[in-house]
C-alpha cells in the first residue's frame, strides 16, 4: 500500500498510531520496517513485535497524540506527547526513514518536560510547555 506523499503518509500513520490501529500501520510499513529507540539501546525488528510490545506493556498501552510533522523526499520527523498510565506525559520525536513510499525505519527519541531553570531566565523567553 504505497502512497506518493510523504506528508499524506505521516498523517495516516499518525492517525493509525493515535488510534491504536495496528493494521493500518502495519499496512503503511515497508517490509523491512524496524523502530529504533536510541535512548534504551533497543530495535523493534518488525511490526509484530512492535504490537507484543504495546500490547504487552505491564501498565498498560500509553495514548499518543500526535503533533506536528515536516520533511522532504526520503527523511521525515514528527512530534508526538505520549500520555502514560500512571498520569505521566512525555514529549517525543520521531525521524522517519521513507523507502518505496513507506515508512522503513523510525528513530525515536522521548522524555518527560521538565522545568526551565531559573539561571537562564535572562537570556530565553518563555512559551507554555507541550500539554496534548
Amino acid at each position: 500500500m504505497a502512497t506518493t506523499s510523504g506528508d499524506e503518509l505521516l498523517q495516516r500513520y499518525a492517525a493509525a498510531s493515535a488510534a491504536d490501529d495496528f493494521e493500518t500501520m502495519g499496512a503503511l510499513r515497508h517490509p523491512g520496517w524496524q523502530e529504533v529507540w536510541p535512548q534504551s539501546g533497543e530495535v523493534v525488528p518488525s511490526s509484530a513485535n512492535y504490537l507484543t510490545v504495546r500490547s504487552r506493556r505491564p501498565e498498560g498501552a500509553p495514548r499518543v497524540v500526535p503533533g506536528r510533522h515536516g520533511g522532504s523526499g526520503d527523511c521525515w520527523w514528527g512530534e508526538a506527547v505520549v500520555h502514560y498510565a500512571d498520569g505521566s506525559r512525555w514529549l517525543g520525536i520521531t525521524v522517519f526513514e521513507l523507502r518505496d513510499g513507506l515508512i522503513f525505519r523510525e528513530r525515536v527519541y522521548f522524555g518527560p518536560p521538565f522545568p526551565a531553570p531559573e539561571w537562564r531566565a535572562p537570556w530565553v523567553e518563555r512559551i507554555e510547555p507541550a500539554v496534548s
